[in-house]
């Protein structure tokens, strides 16, 4: 099975935008290693699917890697949710190994907050953390922690 990154779904969706066409931002620290996004930031809000869909990607020589945040709507703002009591998942992909981690729907589990939803300009910010359990093969995991994203996002 060949996972397709989600940058690729996400981020060229953009009917219905709103966005003012800056580039987000998405951060985290992976087993200890700053990881930052290089490629740009967004998301969709799928509105009959009442899903919400943010992607980043670090593309860099000889390797790419994804972060995948999805979750369920209504957003609360400033109020932590999980995988483990709510609809959350976050993947993250390298494509250099073909490793697929995940924390939420698969496998391991995860945090997030929302600290900023505003409709009016299509922008969406907050925190994300977790033990990403390795889909692919099973045998290792990682550690995400310090997550934060800004993005803006469109409505489909």
């Amino acid at each position: 099975m060949v996972a397709i990154p989600a940058i690729f779904l996400v981020i060229p969706s953009c009917s219905k935008s709103k966005n003012n066409g800056s580039n987000g931002s998405m951060t985290a620290s992976i087993n200890g290693s700053a990881w930052k996004a290089n490629y740009a930031v967004g998301g969709s809000l799928i509105v009959a699917a009442n899903t919400f869909e943010l992607a980043g990607a670090q593309i860099a020589s000889g390797d790419t890697t994804e972060f995948s945040l999805t979750f369920y709507t209504p957003i609360q703002v400033d109020m932590a949710f999980s995988s483990d009591t709510a609809s959350l998942d976050i993947q993250y992909s390298d494509l250099k190994t073909g490793a697929l981690y995940d924390g939420g729907s698969l496998a391991g589990h995860s945090m997030m907050v929302i600290s900023t939803y505003n409709t009016a300009n299509s922008q969406i910010a907050g925190a994300f953390s977790g033990v990403l359990y390795n889909v692919t093969n099973g045998n290792d995991s990682i550690t995400v922690s310090d997550g934060t994203f800004s993005a803006p996002f469109s409505m489909q």
